[in-house]
């Protein structure tokens, strides 16, 4: 993984590219092994995507080395109960 800043550093707001090019929305919060993405195409998911699936973070870009389809789709109103998980 190549990465600008300090390493593994995924930051909030970024743009997250699939490997086909896609689009696939915003960093909405960030963990040490994962990252949720709000799906710019639907307002109702989110997306998780695990900190090995990164080939590059450069600037507000954060470029993936997989496609939508291998990503976990979370409700969006189920990340309450995850990021309270990851208060405690």
């Amino acid at each position: 993984m190549e990465v600008s800043g300090k390493v593994g550093e995924v930051p909030v707001g970024a743009t997250v590219v699939a490997l086909n090019g896609e689009d696939l929305g915003t960093v909405h919060v960030a963990y040490r092994h994962y990252f949720v993405v709000n799906d710019k195409d639907d307002a109702e998911i989110d997306l998780e995507v695990p900190v090995h699936a990164v080939d590059t973070v450069a600037g507000d870009r954060v470029t993936l080395t997989v496609n939508r389809e291998a990503l976990t789709r979370i409700p969006r109103e189920d990340q309450s109960a995850v990021h309270r998980m990851h208060e405690e």
